[in-house]
């Protein structure tokens, strides 16, 4: 049994019932088979269990003045969730969220975003059957959410972030997923582990917790989400017209989930592409994640992806579906231009496991006007520190050469921060970062190196990032494309 708190000040918990099967009970109890509908809160606290484990707690209700079915859930009632809770912050120490299991993933990443400068734990929860019913999940669940959001009185730790109490686990709530319709543990964290388990005893792993917010750092509710949003998956057979009507001749669509395939793999034929990048030069946004439901999408891994990055398309990295689609619509709501790209790729709630700083050098000549050499800079966003680099990876897309015949093989060197480099500069050198090399078809080429973690490290510097490319004496080039990815754990 966990510790008890000071009897003489009792912890406060607000519980906010939103609806969903926990609450739900037939439509007309006098019908065999009436539809189960949502009931309003004095129904559903006469099915509460007793409390007296937890004394210490003092508990506050509000609710939906109509209780949803969580499939009739969407942005304007995230906000109400927000609004409400904002509200009450002051007043309590943690917070309970009564919610369907239909969409709470998306309720979870979406207050996960909206919520800045959390500071308590705000605990959503439901059931997979009713709290009403004589078998029924809903009690433990609730349970289970109140020792976690009244962490004062329950002696575990302090949890200062939006999570998903369900069944045997604690699941951050921007890394959650439903995986189960009748599963007692409906939801899971595939790509992160849960923040904790619950047994006969409540475990956390303190070493996964986000870090509270700084003293003087109030929390606030940002509540401008941009409901222009959609969710598109990729199926064999897919017509691009079909994604152009939805891109482009829909005006109240600014931004595009792309569910693909794999790593983050699409098709590679022209006429795919050229909507892709239609779309993308009308400034609207497209964000690759992979329909699996493990890994990480990876851009120019493969072929099948390296249109969509040359064209401009954000990774999703390894978030779920729930989370970039949600941090889509608070990023549009938050942020312009560039801004958008940038904070999709860097962690904000520890949605994903690394942050990607995409830096793009831009083309360099073409078959008729070759180069000897190229350079470009860009500068990482200021949230990069080199310490924190992961992996570091170079691309040249559409590379062709001038001065080789067909079987021959051509030499390209990358240099970082070596503005000086010329094509007789060795490929030993420490700031040498990529020795390509390609027997020249008379096709264009993909070139791709992972740079070694030393020279990136070493090369970096904390400032602009200058990218010298050259070749062997007399043998001139040009490339679509040249593309730093730098990654760095969250």
């Amino acid at each position: 049994m966990a510790k008890k708190a000071n009897k003489d000040k009792k912890t406060k918990v607000y519980v906010l019932y939103t609806g969903g099967t926990i609450g739900m009970a037939p439509q007309d109890e006098a019908v065999r088979g009436s539809p189960l509908v949502p009931k309003p809160l004095k129904d559903l606290l006469k099915y509460m269990p007793s409390l007296e484990d937890l004394d210490d707690v003092e508990i506050g209700y509000g609710s939906f003045d109509a209780p949803l079915d969580s499939s009739n859930l969407g942005p304007e009632d995230w906000i109400k969730m927000a609004e409400m809770i904002e509200a009450e912050y002051d007043q309590y120490d943690g917070f309970v969220i009564l919610h369907g299991t239909d969409t709470m993933a998306y309720t979870s990443s979406a207050l996960s975003f909206m919520f800045e400068n959390l500071g308590k734990p705000v605990v959503v929860t439901g059931s997979q059957l009713p709290i009403s019913g004589t078998r029924t999940d809903g009690t433990t669940n609730f349970i289970n959410a109140l020792y976690v959001a009244a962490y004062k009185a329950t002696g575990l730790p302090r949890i200062p972030e939006v999570v998903i109490v369900f069944a045997d686990r604690i699941i951050r709530g921007s890394r959650a997923s439903k995986v189960s319709s009748s599963a007692w543990t409906g939801f899971d964290s595939p790509d992160f582990p849960p923040l904790g388990t619950i047994g006969e005893h409540i475990q956390v792993d303190t070493t996964l917790i986000r870090n509270a917010p700084s003293e003087g750092q109030q929390f606030q509710a940002n509540k401008d989400l941009a409901n222009r949003v959609l969710d598109v998956g990729l199926v064999p057979g897919f017509r691009p017209s079909h994604l152009k009507h939805i891109l482009l001749d829909l005006k109240d669509v600014d931004a595009v989930l792309l569910r693909t395939y794999g790593a983050g793999n699409a098709p590679n034929y022209s006429d795919f592409l050229e909507v892709i990048e239609e779309v993308c030069q009308k400034k609207k946004t497209i964000v690759n994640i992979s329909q699996c439901k493990e890994g990480m999408v990876e851009m120019g891994l493969y072929e099948a992806s390296s249109g969509l990055l040359e064209r401009g398309v954000i990774s999703g990295l390894d978030m779920t579906p729930e989370a970039a689609y949600t941090k889509l619509m608070w990023t549009l709501g938050t942020k312009i231009g560039e801004q958008i790209q940038t904070q999709m790729q860097v962690s904000q709630r520890g949605e994903q496991s690394e942050n990607l700083f995409d830096l793009r050098y831009g083309d360099c000549g073409g078959s008729s006007e070759a180069a000897e050499r190229f350079d470009g800079f860009r500068t990482p966003d200021r949230r990069f520190e080199v310490n924190r680099l992961s992996r570091a990876v170079v691309r040249l897309s559409g590379v062709g050469f001038d001065g080789l015949d067909v079987g021959q093989t051509g030499h390209i060197r990358i240099y970082m921060n070596l503005p000086s480099a010329d094509s007789s500069t060795p490929f030993d050198h420490p700031k040498c970062i990529a020795n390509l090399t390609e027997v020249w078809s008379g096709s264009k080429a993909n070139l791709l190196c992972t740079i070694d973690d030393t020279k990136a490290r070493s090369s970096i510097g904390d400032g602009d990032i200058t990218l010298t490319v050259v070749s062997d004496e007399g043998v001139k080039f040009w490339f679509k494309g040249l593309f730093l990815a730098l990654f760095a754990h969250a």
